[in-house]
């Protein structure tokens, strides 16, 4: 026996002894074991922060099975390094481990002292981490730090001015802009609030150096020069009181430019003006220029601050498209995505308050929340730590006001490699060694592309030798190939097979290629996905938007995702968070149900008057969804006596519930219709001197005019309440009183009793004090109504009072 295996079975004897010892003292004293120091099973979320293992710096105790989950937003890697390590080391790791999982098929195992110092990066924006001691030897364990590292710039703002030695912050020579004889630009900015110097927020020259366009601030005020004709733009600007627009936080602001007609607008701040350039009318700008963040030139000094979310378009946008505009709508010409820029690292920075970053991440948990219950959170997409990531395909919702064609984003293919290893190489040197490889073949290609989620399995190659066979194997590389499309140009799979052929004498001393496949990688095939929502063909990594079923402003999305052990497209769930019930929107589709020419059943009116009464009780009253819902009890109104009958009582009370919840600022409020008016007065309890309302029918108009404090001459209801009314409140009642309301029906059907084989003949009005009971009055409470109808035998009007008045 070699001197190894004596070693390693006295190995073997030393845990036996310590296992045997170990359990005669739990047999003997029935002590339990040592569970461990801290929770190890654990997921961590923070952008930066420290784990251990278990009692560290103290020795790990046996037994131990953690887990940590590193998770960090959509947009970002996790970086990882082992600051002190120090496990157990035996062959394989086969006693006490840590495995390290970074989202490729293949995991990492370490012991020993291996990991010291080193650092991981994870191929998309999860990490998982496991420790296992056995049942005897402990060591000290490790101490490892981890962060976030934006790979997307939407994580990432631009730090200018740059320094001189470094090339500026430029769109990328790939990306073309055309000739604008319009357009619409968005950027975000900020700006050091000590920097009192003239600056530039960004210019465009022509291939000459000589600038076409840019926007920045001198002692004249803040300009946009569009060739050679400066436009001064702080009377429509809000500036602070130091006349500077951008502060120390990020503030956006957007410029539309027409050539046709020479106005200039400009968006910030949630408020848009225009400005007439007339120097600027019927001016072209030259394309195929060079636009750059901060000034290109010697004249002006660079904004001294940061810029974010840089985006252009070729048509104008309107100052309502501009109100709503997001972070989903991408520039046609210029986008904040990797693609479109070439910035020096040192200009970027990483934050996770930038207003279009992605954020979603989920809490800290005592155990990782599996895939199956995170639904369309759980994403499959991954990047490649070692190279730039492939850009995320979205697809915006349709807009016939766009002239820009939606991006359709990058293409994947499936790579198969079948590799010779006749000197017999470790597989974790191959793999290292076949990523290198990849990487290399495609730099400096004709076309950008990355190379992702490289998985390696050995099998034996059976057709050789017997003898052969323990040193010659075969090596199956998976890989995922991404091609940024931008400019259209189509990649055949042959074209990457055969670069690959032909890169096969660099791939290394031992290793030779002996099979390549490509095969592209589908798209998820369109679908009804739940009903009222079509999604259309979508490549992999690509989000569909749509609007919510019934909605005019709530987004739906899904997500066509990639599996990254197989390569294959799949739906994820549509994500119908945003597809809440809107109050105002349910309330817009009430109005239309029950318009003019809409014939409603005693079932269809019962429906309404319950959505109703649901908006009324739940939600925030303002004017406009009080008059929208004033609107729809008049449009029921219409309806028979018979078909009123059953919601009558839940009609009338969620019309009073109205009038107590409804906001409203000043004295009073009216809201008219043709079969209902109500009118809503404040009330000050201890200034009260009595207050009247009353309704009539306006000249020329099918609505009614309300009046309050005066009673009008040709009134058809009318109540007058009396300075005493709220004298024999209790002190409680009285503190709540806050307004009075009177409402007016045209209509009487509400009103109606079924069981009486008779009709109610009147107007009928109501007026109420606040949400209190008013008994004992001193004064009369006065209420003149006007019957519906005229007949000899009745009188044009009936005057009512209050029968227990003293």
């Amino acid at each position: 026996m070699s001197p190894v295996n004596d070693m390693w079975c006295y190995h073997w004897k030393r845990k036996l002894q310590h296992f045997l010892y170990l359990l005669t003292i739990y047999m003997i004293c029935a002590q339990d074991l040592v569970l461990g120091c801290s929770d190890c099973r654990i997921s961590l979320s923070n952008p930066t922060g420290i784990f251990t293992s278990p009692c560290f710096p103290s020795d790990y105790p046996n037994s131990q099975a953690c887990k940590w989950t590193l998770r960090a937003p959509p947009g970002f890697i996790i970086q990882i390094t082992f600051i002190e390590f120090d496990i157990e080391e035996a062959p394989n790791c086969i006693y006490d481990s840590l495995t390290l999982d970074t989202g490729e098929k293949n995991q990492v195992k370490f012991c020993g002292v291996t990991a010291k110092g080193l650092s991981f990066n994870s191929t998309g924006n999860e990490m998982i981490i496991t420790f296992a001691s056995d049942f005897s030897i402990q060591k000290r364990g490790f101490n490892a730090s981890y962060t976030r590292v934006a790979v997307s710039l939407r994580n990432q703002k631009v730090i200018i001015p740059q320094t001189p030695d470094v090339d500026p912050v430029s769109v990328a020579k790939t990306v073309p802009v055309p000739v604008l004889s319009q357009f619409t630009l968005c950027f975000e900015a900020t700006k050091a609030s000590n920097d009192a110097s003239d600056w530039k927020a960004f210019s465009y020259s022509d291939p000459m150096s000589t600038e076409l366009l840019s926007f920045g601030k001198t002692t004249k005020g803040h300009f946009l020069s569009i060739s050679g004709t400066e436009c001064i733009l702080d009377s429509v600007l809000m500036t602070n009181s130091n006349g500077d627009f951008f502060t120390e936080t990020f503030e956006q602001l957007c410029i539309v430019w027409d050539g046709f007609s020479g106005t200039i607008g400009v968006n910030g701040k949630s408020i848009y003006h225009t400005v007439l350039c007339s120097g600027t009318l019927g001016q072209v700008i030259p394309g195929n220029g060079k636009l750059v963040l901060g000034s290109d030139s010697n004249e002006l000094s660079s904004l001294n601050g940061d810029i974010y979310n840089f985006r252009l378009w070729n048509f104008t946008m309107s100052s309502q498209k501009l109100s709503n505009l997001s972070c989903d709508v991408k520039g046609n010409i210029v986008d904040w995505e990797n693609d479109f820029w070439s910035i020096p690292t040192s200009a970027l920075k990483a934050e996770n308050n930038l207003s279009c970053g992605s954020y979603l991440i989920l809490p800290p948990t005592t155990e990782p929340t599996s895939c199956e219950n995170l639904g369309s959170l759980c994403q499959a997409t991954t990047v490649n730590a070692t190279t730039p990531p492939p850009p995320t395909v979205t697809t915006n919702m349709p807009d016939t006001n766009r002239t820009d064609k939606p991006n359709d984003g990058g293409l994947f293919y499936r790579i198969s490699i079948t590799l010779f290893n006749y000197k017999a190489i470790l597989q974790s040197k191959v793999q290292s060694v076949v990523a290198e490889w990849l990487n290399q073949t495609f730099q400096n290609w004709n076309y950008t592309v990355y190379v992702v989620n490289i998985s390696i399995q050995p099998t034996t190659v059976n057709e050789l030798p017997r003898e052969k066979r323990s040193t010659d194997q075969r090596f199956v590389v998976w890989a995922l190939l991404v091609y940024n499309s931008t400019n259209n140009i189509s990649l055949e799979e042959q074209a990457i097979r055969q670069k690959l052929i032909s890169n096969n004498e660099t791939i290394g001393d031992g290793l030779r290629v002996h099979t390549v496949d490509v095969d592209p990688v589908e798209k998820c095939t369109a679908e009804e996905n739940p009903l009222n929502y079509f999604w259309p063909d979508t490549r992999p990594t690509g989000t569909n938007f749509t609007l919510c079923h019934g909605s005019s402003v709530q987004i739906a999305s899904r997500t066509c995702f990639l599996n990254p052990h197989n390569y294959t497209s799949y739906w994820g769930q549509p994500d119908l968070r945003n597809c809440t019930e809107n109050a105002a929107d349910i309330a817009n589709q009430l109005l239309n149900l029950t318009g003019e020419g809409q014939q409603l059943t005693s079932d269809k009116v019962n429906d309404v008057v319950q959505k109703l009464k649901k908006i009324v009780n739940d939600e925030e009253i303002d004017a406009s969804l009080g008059s929208t819902v004033v609107t729809i009890f008049s449009n029921i109104l219409t309806s028979s006596d018979s078909v009123l009958a059953a919601s009558s009582s839940e009609a009338l009370k969620t019309i009073d519930t109205l009038a107590l919840k409804i906001q409203f600022t000043g004295p009073s409020m009216s809201i008219s219709t043709r079969n209902l008016a109500l009118g809503i007065s404040s009330i000050n309890s201890t200034s009260f001197s009595g207050s009247s309302f009353s309704v009539g029918p306006q000249n020329n108009a099918s609505d009614f005019q309300l009046d309050f404090d005066k009673t009008q001459g040709n009134a058809l209801a009318s109540v007058v309440l009396p300075s005493s009314l709220l004298k024999n409140l209790s002190q409680d009642e009285f503190e709540a009183v806050s307004r009075a309301q009177f409402t007016f029906f045209n209509k009487n059907g509400l009103f109606q009793d079924a069981e009486m084989n008779a009709n109610l003949t009147s107007f009928v009005v109501a007026c109420s004090i606040g949400n209190v009971t008013i008994r004992d009055l001193q004064d009369a409470v006065k209420i003149t109504i006007k019957h519906t109808l005229f007949q000899e035998d009745l009188n044009p009007t009936c005057v009512f009072w209050d029968m227990n008045k003293n």
